[in-house]
């Protein structure tokens, strides 16, 4: 790491706070990572997608270099010192000084709490209930590891429409099946009241559907049977609209939630790393001191700074996440529209639903100090570019809807079309 007098204290060692470590450190910005739990990447989920927006900028990094990370470190209390500084308090005792508080610690973010206090605090009101309320959870998620399945075949994506649920199946290395049930709930829920979800709960949730028919012959029972590992877990959506407050940032889930359908979570969150990254680097390097030791960012330069990046960040996620929202509710097959959109004009759209996640994908940030990668296709420059346009005839709703049209309402699934010149579609795979 770099030595200097801006440093970022990353709290969460997420997707998006261990990328933003690496893009620190190609960028030679001083950083620590702090986790609370005892291990950086513990048993949890079932897979990671990355789509190629994502996978760029993996790839510009080369993922080498490990993180100054300190584990067992949960985060108490954090505080706005003078001097341009933001202290971070921990649970046994340490205390950490720092310019920048980036919190990357997921949906239950701590952090995003701390922020909300501080602001509180420091001008009563500024962040409303509103907004504070506005996340909630309309579905769940029962996911797993299977060992392999006869008639799923390795390298297919397949997704299984059924009335208040859905299934994603992916059949990987050696035959293993990693899956995910998306199960509507009997209501919506505010985030504050939504139960946490136990081991019982996905077994029951589970066993409820084990007759519903997946693919080729292949009945849920069929992967339920040989499960290796399996949880649940809430699908929280939001987009909070307050990112920053002072020298604390918050990124990634717990500023943004969506449900996974469309696999835009873990590439969202890589997205806001490299973008935060850029926005720094340029900010540091601009400022008047003549060497790098001395060059600091004022309060109200890193608060334009915070601000710019935020709001370049909610434009983009806004129409992503509504995308998310809409196949997600698409896949559950939740009211007639959605149904008579799935039946009759989805198996008819040819190439439309892969050019459009093509373009959606082309628009992605990258860090714009490091070369991009040699195996990058020449789809990002063709959707990328304004004269790739998509028909005048399409509603947004309509294009939102078949985006990621790769099921219908037959109840059988379908196979994803390629995303083509972008570059490969990796899945990371937790095993």
């Amino acid at each position: 790491m770099a030595s200097g007098p801006f440093k970022v204290i990353i709290i969460g060692g997420s997707i998006a706070g261990l990328t933003l470590a690496h893009c620190l450190d190609k960028a030679g910005i001083d950083y620590v990572v702090l986790e609370k739990r005892k291990e950086v990447t513990p048993q949890e989920g079932a897979s990671i997608l990355i789509l190629p927006h994502g996978g760029r900028i993996l790839d510009q990094l080369g993922i080498a270099a490990g993180a100054c990370r300190s584990v067992d470190k949960k985060v108490l209390a954090l505080e706005h010192e003078q001097g341009s500084l933001v202290t971070v308090q921990v649970e046994d005792g340490a205390i950490y000084k720092g310019s920048l508080v980036v919190g990357a610690d997921g949906v239950h973010s701590r952090v995003r709490s701390e922020l909300w206090r501080l602001a509180d605090k420091e001008k009563p009101g500024a962040i409303k209930d509103k907004e504070k309320s506005s996340m909630t959870v309309k579905y769940a998620c029962v996911f797993g590891i299977s060992n392999s399945v006869s008639n799923l075949v390795p390298g297919e994506q397949i997704s299984t429409l059924n009335d208040g649920r859905s299934f994603l199946t992916f059949p990987g290395k050696s035959g293993r099946v990693f899956w995910f049930l998306m199960n509507k709930l009997e209501r919506k829920y505010a985030y504050s009241e939504v139960p946490r979800l136990t081991s019982e709960d996905a077994k029951r949730m589970a066993e409820q559907y084990v007759d519903d028919h997946i693919w080729n012959g292949v009945h849920f029972k069929d992967i339920w049977d040989k499960r290796e590992v399996f949880g649940a877990t809430n699908l929280e959506e939001n987009i909070f609209q307050t990112w920053h407050w002072g020298r604390v940032l918050c990124l990634g889930d717990s500023m943004h939630k969506m449900a996974p359908n469309t696999g835009q979570g873990a590439n969202c969150a890589i997205e806001d790393a490299a973008l935060l990254t850029n926005y720094l680097r340029q900010s540091i390097n601009s400022t008047k001191e003549s060497t790098k030791e001395n060059r600091k960012l004022s309060d109200e330069k890193l608060s334009t700074v915070l601000e710019q990046f935020s709001q370049d960040r909610i434009e983009r996620l806004q129409s992503i996440y509504r995308l998310a929202r809409v196949v997600v509710r698409l896949h559950a097959r939740q009211n007639l529209f959605l149904r008579l959109m799935g039946r009759y004009y989805l198996p008819h759209t040819g190439d439309l639903p892969a050019d459009m996640a093509s373009k959606s994908i082309a628009g992605g940030v990258y860090l714009d100090f490091l070369p991009l990668p040699g195996r990058s296709g020449p789809g990002w420059k063709h959707f990328a570019s304004k004269t790739h346009s998509l028909p005048r005839s399409l509603t947004l709703f309509s294009a939102l809807v078949l985006i990621l049209g790769i099921a219908f309402w037959t109840g059988r699934g379908i196979l994803l079309p390629s995303i083509q010149g972008l570059g490969l579609i990796e899945t990371s795979i937790h095993s």
